[in-house]
Formats: C-alpha cells, sequence, structure tokens
C-alpha cells in the first residue's frame, strides 16, 4: 500500500510540475531575422525592370526595395544583411509559407484568393494587364482571341485567370517567365501575351505593340506570412515603402 501511495504521488508532482512549465512561444518573424543577422528574400530573376540580371549582378526596383527594408531593419546597409533567393509565380507562395525565405519582393499583386494564405503590405506600384501581339496583327482585344488563336500566360499569376475568363475559347500556352512567353510570341508560336504592362514594355521594340486596353489592375506589394509572428515585420516593411514612395528614392523611370 505504501508503494502504491508513493507512485501516486510521484506521478501527481510530474503533473503539477509539467503544468507549471510554460510552452515555448513562437518567435515573431522579426526577431528571429535579427537573430540570425540578415533576411531572405524571394525574388524574381526574369521581370525587368523589378527583377532581373544585369552584368551578372541582380538589378531592378524589387531589388533596390529589398536592400531598402534590410537596412531599416538592422540599420546597416551592409551588402551581407539580405541574401536573395530567385522565386517564380509557380513557387513564390510555397517558399514563404515553408520558410525558406522571410519575404517575397517579386511583382506580386494583391488579390482576394491569395490574402487567404499570406499578408500584403501597401502597394509599393500599380499596373495593369495588357495584350502584346505582333506589329501587323488584326487582333485588338482579347476577345478576337478563338481556339485557332494561341495566347500566352505566365502560369500562377492573375493573368491566367483573366485570360480563362476574358477569353475562355483561346488556346492558351503557359509560361514560366516572360523570356518563355515572349519567345512563343517571337517564334509564331503564339498569336498575343496577356502580361503586365510594366514587365511587357521591357520586351517592346519595332516589331511587337501593346494594346491599349488594360484587363485589370494590378498592385504590387510585399508578401509575408500570414500569422501573428509577422505582424511586426509587416510593420516595418510598411515603413520603409512609405518612405520610398515618399521621398521618390527608387525610379523606375531608369535602369537600376
Amino acid at each position: 500500500m505504501k508503494k502504491y501511495t508513493t507512485f501516486i504521488i510521484i506521478l501527481l508532482s510530474l503533473f503539477f510540475l509539467t503544468g507549471c512549465i510554460k510552452k515555448d512561444e513562437p518567435v515573431d518573424d522579426l526577431s528571429e531575422i535579427l537573430k540570425k543577422g540578415y533576411i531572405t528574400i524571394g525574388v524574381k530573376s526574369d521581370s525587368p525592370p523589378f527583377g532581373y540580371y544585369k552584368d551578372g549582378k541582380r538589378s531592378g526596383f524589387d531589388i533596390e526595395l529589398s536592400k531598402e527594408i534590410a537596412s531599416y531593419i538592422f540599420n546597416d546597409s551592409s551588402p551581407d544583411k539580405v541574401q536573395f533567393v530567385d522565386v517564380t509565380p509557380q513557387n513564390r507562395i510555397s517558399k514563404l509559407n515553408s520558410k525558406d525565405v522571410d519575404i517575397l519582393v517579386a511583382t506580386m499583386s494583391v488579390n482576394e484568393k491569395r490574402k487567404l494564405v499570406i499578408n500584403f503590405s501597401a502597394p509599393y506600384f500599380v499596373t495593369g494587364l495588357k495584350l502584346m501581339v505582333k506589329k501587323g496583327s488584326k487582333i485588338v482585344s482579347l476577345n478576337q482571341f478563338s481556339s485557332k488563336n494561341k495566347l500566352v500566360v505566365i502560369m500562377g499569376t492573375t493573368g491566367e485567370k483573366v485570360a480563362r475568363m476574358v477569353s475562355p475559347n483561346a488556346s492558351l500556352i503557359g509560361a514560366k517567365t516572360y523570356n518563355e512567353a515572349f519567345n512563343y510570341l517571337q517564334n509564331n508560336q503564339a498569336d498575343g501575351i496577356l502580361g503586365d504592362e510594366v514587365i511587357l514594355k521591357d520586351f517592346l521594340n519595332e516589331n511587337y505593340r501593346i494594346v491599349n486596353r488594360a484587363y485589370s489592375r494590378e498592385y504590387y506589394a510585399v508578401a509575408t506570412r500570414k500569422q501573428e509572428e509577422s505582424k511586426e515585420l509587416l510593420n516595418k516593411i510598411n515603413i520603409v515603402i512609405a518612405k520610398v514612395l515618399d521621398e521618390k528614392k527608387l525610379d523606375l523611370n531608369k535602369k537600376i
């Protein structure tokens, strides 16, 4: 009986002891970034003038904005305070939510579906979806596309959704990058590209034109994970965006 009573006392002691131990609270994203000493940012490499390579170096508006964010967070403009990771429209959200990157600065358009799984900062740029065709083409609208016409869209973007809504009869070609999309048009494998006007303009030359009508307004914003632990980081990012826009520190009219 004595042994049994002793056993019960030990069990109760363990129960109360473990009950008093506090579970580790989740560490917020900003604290984790400060602890490791750098921020990992998902960016694109095929979307001039936002993210691309120039003379072997990362360049573009998104790259410069990323540096501004890192500089503000660490109060330090050292280049080793930011680590860039290439992302695509197809994998960027999964890379964010799996913590391969801390944030996304990757021509990410705000929409309601994405808001269900990630959070967005204030917008830092506004553009629109437009159609690019070859000069001499009789196509002036998405409505003209039939099953005989091939339309290129970038997979994983809002352009894919808009194309299916506005031009349901078109034969869609899914491209992974804008470079791939332009190659389809250049090689006469497609009749048009539906994409963000600001990026399409970088591929524009005397052989192509962008149809004037816009099929949407696209608000680019920085993306963070949709969790309480990301709120302080998001607040810092919004401060940087407001500062950059107010001071007009970054200029899209010049090639960064």
